[in-house]
């Protein structure tokens, strides 16, 4: 339980981080994302000695091969789309459609994991989601744009990821898993971007790393309760981060707070009490 709140405040923590990189900086994201990816796949590194474990067996079967496969190519997709959504919105207009994420991961559990077919717990992450949705719902949010639909499409891709990391988890650490994730990710966007990474900013390049800092705990503690707690849970205790990421915002960004983001949190907090302390 422990690992998914830090997990929580590690997603707040990288979204700010790449904001200021990716708006303030207006470093292109195909510049952005292999290095970031290369310091993910570095840092995890450090974490294989000790939690690396992986069932080579297992995972040469026809069956862990597509689903590797399958996650990359879905991880590759809505990270590509994920930081372009981030560059081009406004930071409360990317997690308006980001919130959504928690609803359809529990959704697509529903459905594709037998294992996470449990009603107390579905009803509880909809309602949990649902408050979410609502506290950060405007009228002047319903208008479309190009950009909007980027990010719906990165938001389908990541929730549908938690499928295949859930099953790749039978076979791979969470620490093993995440590093090769990153690691071939990281190869792939340098070689289809071929991108300059030595003409980025100092400033930047040390923000960088510290988002990738928060990225491997966010990712890895996920992955951990992916594993340990199952998706659905985990993701009910994840809520907690889009509400972290409205709270340094407003310290940041100087965006407004709104008394409907706190009733909201409250009902998300209460969600997450339920199921870590009294189901």
């Amino acid at each position: 339980m422990l690992q998914a709140f830090i997990a929580a405040i590690g997603y707040a923590g990288g979204i700010v981080v790449d904001k200021v990189v990716l708006s303030r900086y207006k470093i292109p994201v195909k510049r952005f994302i292999p290095l970031l990816f290369i310091w993910l796949a570095i840092i995890t590194a450090f974490l294989l000695p000790r939690f690396g474990a992986v069932n080579w067996e297992v995972l040469a079967t026809t069956k862990y091969l597509l689903l590797s496969l399958g996650m990359l190519v879905v991880a590759v997709t809505w990270n590509s789309f994920y930081y372009r959504g981030i560059q081009s919105e406004e930071i409360h207009e990317f997690e308006l459609v980001m919130l959504l994420s928690p609803l359809f991961t529990i959704i697509f559990s529903e459905i594709f994991l037998a294992s996470e077919r449990n009603l107390e717990l579905f009803i509880a992450g909809a309602i949990a989601s649902i408050a979410l949705i609502i506290s950060r719902f405007r009228h002047h949010h319903l208008q479309i744009t190009k950009n909007t639909s980027i990010i719906f499409v990165a938001m389908i891709f990541m929730s549908a990821e938690s499928i295949f990391i859930k099953l790749l988890l039978d076979v791979f650490s969470p620490v093993a898993l995440y590093f090769v994730r990153t690691a071939i990710m990281s190869v792939i966007f340098l070689v289809f971007w071929r991108p300059k990474l030595l003409s980025m900013p100092a400033k930047c390049f040390a923000y960088t790393i510290i988002s990738a800092i928060f990225g491997v705990i966010q990712m890895v503690l996920k992955f951990y309760g992916f594993a340990r707690l199952g998706v659905v849970e985990t993701t009910i205790i994840l809520v907690l981060g889009p509400f972290l990421v409205y709270f340094f915002s407003a310290f940041y960004f100087k965006e407004n707070l709104k008394k409907r983001d706190i009733i909201a949190a409250l009902i998300v907090i209460a969600s997450v009490l339920y199921v870590t302390l009294f189901r």
